[in-house]
């Protein structure tokens, strides 16, 4: 008979799919929440034998897989993953404390 999965054992089975390398990228580099680019560079330069900032754009875009890369559609989907998981590291972090109040900012130079 097959068992029926929990709520807890569910969260629990996601979390250790999702890649916590991205997740460390996240919080150290904020920028990289907004930025797929920045995020795939980090992710490069981390990761990859040969760091990425070093390497031409074509050689990379050609030769990822040969590099021991993900390509950069992986990197995008893990990123919405893990900001899907830890929405305090999504491109709009939730505020706890919502008061309803609208804030606009006005720069002139």
């Amino acid at each position: 008979m097959k068992q029926q999965k929990t709520v807890e054992s569910r969260v629990l089975e996601i979390l250790k799919e999702c890649p916590m390398s991205m997740l460390e990228i996240l919080k150290e580099c904020p920028m990289s929440r907004y930025d797929d680019m920045l995020l795939i560079l980090h992710y490069y330069n981390r990761y990859g034998y040969i760091p990425a900032g070093n390497l031409p754009l074509e050689d990379i875009v050609f030769n990822y897989r040969a590099y021991g890369l993900p390509c950069f559609e992986t990197i995008r989907r893990a990123r919405q993953r893990v900001q899907s998981l830890f929405p305090e590291y999504s491109r709009n972090p939730q505020k706890e404390e919502q008061s309803g109040s609208i804030s606009i900012v006005i720069n002139i130079n």
